[in-house]
């Protein structure tokens, strides 16, 4: 049950409502075994430890006591300090985890299995629709298709882009083609105004 696998988004919706109603009819005890075995060698320690420290403050006191009885001494807690057991237990799934299915033999925590597998599972179910929430606003921050079709749109406004600055400069190329040109044929009027003006000063007024 770690990590999240979409094939088996399923199976965990059962485990966690089962969680939610507090009925494990029905459920394999040493299946959900199997599901909080894999979760303990996958998942980070801290998430184990809460999710174990919660589990545990929710179990009746005789649960946790036939629970720290099956442990190896080593892994032993005081029933009561649900944090100390919650990291023994985290250690003992790193270091033997093949001791879980003797542990949760006891008649008495059967069902605690599954109730744990719920737990993680609905745990799961709530991380995997966090990530996909933030993806999608990932995805509307920077536009929904950005990535879809972002490279034959950028080549495309690449070459409309082009195609603009190309016109544009054959413009100002004529533009600057003209003011040359009239610039020259100011100059020359200049020129024969200067030259014509001390004395024909009258008549070149005349005729303009």
């Amino acid at each position: 049950m770690w990590p999240f696998d979409n094939n088996n988004q399923q199976v965990y919706q059962q485990y966690a409502q089962a969680y939610d109603s507090g009925n494990y009819n029905g459920f394999d005890p040493f299946q959900a075994l199997g599901h909080i075995t894999q979760f303990m060698q996958g998942a980070p320690l801290d998430t184990q430890h809460n999710l174990y420290r919660q589990h545990f403050e929710q179990m009746p006191y005789e649960q946790r006591a036939a629970l720290v009885q099956q442990m190896p001494y080593e892994y032993q807690a005081d029933p009561n300090d649900t944090n100390a057991l919650a990291h023994n237990f985290a250690r003992l799934g790193q270091e033997r985890p093949n001791l879980l299915q003797t542990i949760f033999s006891h008649p008495l925590l059967l069902g605690a299995s599954v109730g744990l597998a719920g737990l993680i599972a609905k745990h799961m179910l709530s991380h995997h629709q966090q990530q996909q929430q933030q993806q999608g606003y990932g995805n509307q921050q920077f536009g929904g298709g950005y990535n879809q079709g972002f490279q034959g749109g950028y080549q495309q406004d690449q070459y409309q882009q082009q195609g603009q600055y190309q016109q544009q400069n054959q413009n100002l190329q004529q533009e600057v083609d003209q003011l040359r040109s009239e610039e020259q044929e100011l100059r020359r009027e200049l020129s024969e105004e200067e030259q014509q003006q001390p004395r024909h000063h009258r008549h070149h007024n005349q005729g303009y």
